[in-house]
């Protein structure tokens, strides 16, 4: 306790030091509000600004703030409206509206943020980067208004899909990201690449041969390890993990039907990692138990029927469970393969009622992912050879 105590105290102005509450009391205390509100703090003197920057509060908050249900960033998909971000807070029913524009670039490189797309989110990072180029790809903290800008390929490739995993090895203590991506060139074969915020370029990686013809939705992180669902129909280990800790690649079995208006989707629901099922008007919410030594296994936690006929025009995305009575979905509505309007609702499984969340000021058309604020910053990776460049709001 008192080593902790000098530490904190080292970020206490001499003017501060005879405070009401002891430092770590303090700490905890702060920790537990609202980040509105310990943003606002900052403010209120040089104190408890350096106190709300320390290593410390921000691991303090972090594990805080992964106890609480998940909020959602929410971004437009019409290229000519991507130039805000909105932190949704389903509680609340409202949305806080994040322009990129003030996140400031100090670089060479001739893009602005809201250039580029979110594809993935980590302990309050989220990873931006273009679907038709590898440059550049940026960690963002969009609460603290920080940003860094990953080495470059320097790739002049046209891509035709290009998608990002994110994820915290815990062995080393910092953040990875993966991505894969075809060019135009060979449309039909993914490369693998891997970086570790403050390495100084990419790494190749080789998954196993066949996997690099599939097609796999966005990656989901859980126990250290990130997980793509493949969307083959008739490989036996459906579900590709790669362990960030030891950098290998290894598979999860999970039986399909084969179905063509079958579909599934890979969610972390509360703490289990969970395969949702689609089929017709029924949902089905599957938990993989087990680990890589002893094997694993998928059982079927519940089941629901939805009470509507789901189709091509009108689906939906489970986005939560909020939870053991209700989930929370995206449904999306698309004429002429065109996607018209999206917006959330709340389904009751026991109550066989949908719940329409009225969140003024969204987009018409929008992707999510979840989002659990921090204060943790990315620079803090990046090695002396590698922090520049580094973006920051004024």
């Amino acid at each position: 306790m008192k080593s902790k105590r000098r530490r904190l105290n080292n970020y206490i102005d001499d003017a501060q030091g005879e405070a009401i509450l002891p430092p770590e009391m303090f700490c905890e205390v702060l920790a537990r509000l609202p980040v509105e509100s310990i943003l606002r703090f900052r403010s209120v003197c040089k104190s408890w600004c350096r106190i709300i920057q320390s290593p410390y509060f921000i691991s303090l908050q972090l594990g805080v703030t992964k106890n609480r249900p998940s909020r959602f960033i929410v971004q437009s998909q019409c290229e000519a409206d991507m130039s805000s971000l909105f932190l949704v807070d389903i509680e609340g029913l409202k949305a806080r509206e994040i322009h990129l524009e003030k996140i400031k670039c100090r670089t060479r490189l001739k893009f602005k943020l809201p250039a580029l797309g979110v594809r993935v989110f980590c302990d309050g990072l989220l990873c931006m980067a273009s679907e038709k180029r590898l440059d550049p790809v940026c960690i963002c903290n969009p609460i603290t208004k920080e940003s860094v800008i990953l080495p470059l390929s320097r790739s002049k490739a046209h891509l035709v899909r290009h998608k990002l995993a994110f994820g915290f090895d815990q062995s080393s203590g910092k953040y990875k990201v993966i991505r894969d991506y075809r060019t135009s060139s060979n449309k039909h074969l993914s490369k693998f690449q891997i970086i570790t915020l403050g390495e100084s370029s990419w790494r190749q990686l080789n998954p196993p041969q066949d996997l690099c013809t599939s097609d796999w939705d966005a990656a989901v992180f859980w126990n250290g390890s990130l997980h793509w669902m493949i969307n083959d129909k008739t490989l036996d280990d459906p579900i590709l993990a790669f362990d960030l800790s030891s950098e290998t690649f290894y598979t999860i079995p999970f039986h399909r039907l084969c179905i063509s208006h079958e579909c599934y989707e890979l969610q972390v629901l509360g703490t289990s990692l969970t395969i949702v099922e689609h089929n017709n008007h029924m949902i089905k919410i599957w938990e993989v138990a087990g680990n890589k030594v002893k094997g694993f296994s998928a059982i079927c936690r519940e089941e629901h029927d939805t009470y509507v006929c789901w189709n091509k025009s009108l689906f939906y995305k489970t986005i939560s469970q909020l939870s053991h009575k209700s989930f929370m979905l995206q449904v999306c509505f698309k004429d002429n393969k065109i996607v018209k309007k999206d917006w959330f609702t709340c389904y009751a499984p026991e109550m066989k009622r949908y719940f329409y969340q009225d969140i003024h000021g969204l987009p018409d058309h929008f992707s999510t992912v979840h989002f659990k604020p921090s204060f943790v910053s990315p620079s803090a990776f990046l090695s002396v050879q590698s922090q520049l460049p580094v973006l920051k709001s004024t």
